[in-house]
């Protein structure tokens, strides 16, 4: 795609795990987060992290209700045109008015919009989302959050070695904002617990 975006979503891990090992060491902790299709790239990361030698203390997974990508839009993202993308965003709660009613802001937004859907889709092609990780697993889900479709009982847990926990909050797709002091402290309580049985002090 043009404007910088990524071609594929294998290129998009690719980068992300390039930019993931220059940082680390064998061994060192680090947790990873993802919301949306973060959540979604996050996943496939520690894939690819594990197969690299590298473990993420905890993996937390955002705003996906189920590890598998639904579509929710009518046709693939490049084939819709504005409008139809604009509609399509109901399911995550439509966009904020900021940015519906600013021509501009929809000049700049809607191509980053369409490239991220072109991403879900190219990895719904493109992966195999049934493949565990050793990581544990922490979800993250909004009540009203038509666009997160629950899991069958079974699916998140076969996807982990080391467990999976849920954790459910008031709010639709982007249930972070209304929820983010209560969320980081989670993120934080959950790491250190996680650094602490590796022999980490704080």
């Amino acid at each position: 795609m043009d404007r910088g975006f990524y071609a594929s979503f294998a290129e998009a891990v690719d980068d992300l795990t390039r930019r993931a090992v220059a940082a680390l060491e064998p061994g060192d902790p680090f947790a990873i987060f993802g919301h949306s299709m973060g959540a979604y790239i996050a996943l496939e990361l520690e894939r690819r992290l594990e197969s690299l030698g590298f473990r993420a203390d905890r993996l937390f997974l955002s705003g996906r209700g189920t590890p598998a990508y639904h579509h929710v839009l009518s046709r693939p993202a490049r084939e819709l045109s504005d409008q139809e993308l604009i509609a399509g965003l109901d399911a995550y709660g439509g966009l904020p008015e900021a940015v519906a009613r600013h021509e501009l802001m929809l000049t700049l937004f809607l191509p980053i919009i369409r490239a991220d859907f072109y991403l879900l889709e190219d990895g719904a092609k493109s992966i195999d989302e049934r493949v565990p990780v050793r990581s544990p697993l922490v979800i993250l889900n909004g009540k009203d959050d038509a666009s997160a479709q629950q899991a069958p009982p079974g699916v998140w847990e076969a996807l982990s070695a080391s467990g999976v926990e849920f954790h459910s909050y008031a709010g639709g797709h982007f249930f972070i904002d209304e929820n983010l002091s209560s969320i980081i402290q989670l993120i934080v309580e959950k790491s250190k617990r996680g650094l602490e049985k590796d022999g980490v002090s704080f």
